[in-house]
């Protein structure tokens, strides 16, 4: 169990990890950028470290755009092999979220993230409503410099069935998940290293 985690350089205490798991479950491939496709042939070549340095720092740059100073729950970015070469292409996923504010702060930082994350380099490809029961608010970027794409959803309580709210813990929150595009590991190296 997570006990605690590290945002901007600053400690947090262990938190409700269950919003992330939740909406992962919900995103088929956890991103906009899927595996490697006929337009991108090559993944790039990405030491697994840096790659996950990549993905703090996004993370504490998203952190800084929802501009709330909330309880967060963070596992660290973690490895996934992808499916055309498990042994040799990876995807970075970091899934963190944030609790502990009012639901009308939460929203209208929802709404900012769609102003500023464009400002750092983000193209936000949705925003709106989307198709669960709770119909909770969502925004959908990706950033093709970084090769990485997040899902941002606004779970609130407020909207949620009572069967869904206790499966959440009865806690309104915002779930980031954050997932890389495949990357090679350097050559002499395979997924399983790391």
């Amino acid at each position: 169990m997570i006990n605690s985690i590290t945002l901007k350089g600053k400690r947090h205490r262990r938190g409700s990890f269950i919003l992330a798991t939740i909406v992962m479950s919900l995103i088929p491939g956890c991103g906009v950028m899927g595996d490697s496709s006929a337009n991108d042939p090559a993944p790039e070549v990405r030491d697994v470290d840096d790659a996950r340095n990549v993905a703090k720092e996004l993370s504490s740059q998203i952190l800084d755009a929802i501009g709330l100073k909330g309880k967060t729950s963070e596992p660290g970015p973690g490895v996934s092999p992808c499916e055309e070469d498990s042994k040799h292409l990876y995807k970075i996923r970091h899934p963190w979220s944030l609790w502990g504010v009012p639901e009308q702060d939460m929203e209208r930082s929802m709404e900012r993230l769609k102003d500023e994350l464009p400002k750092r380099g983000w193209k936000v490809a949705s925003y709106g409503r989307n198709k669960s029961v709770a119909k909770n608010l969502e925004l959908i970027a990706e950033s093709t410099k970084f090769k990485f794409s997040v899902n941002i959803t606004f779970m609130d309580k407020r909207r949620s069935s009572e069967e869904t709210a206790a499966r959440a813990g009865k806690t309104s929150g915002i779930v980031v998940t954050l997932v890389s595009a495949c990357f090679r590991v350097p050559e002499g190296k395979i997924v399983d290293q790391y």
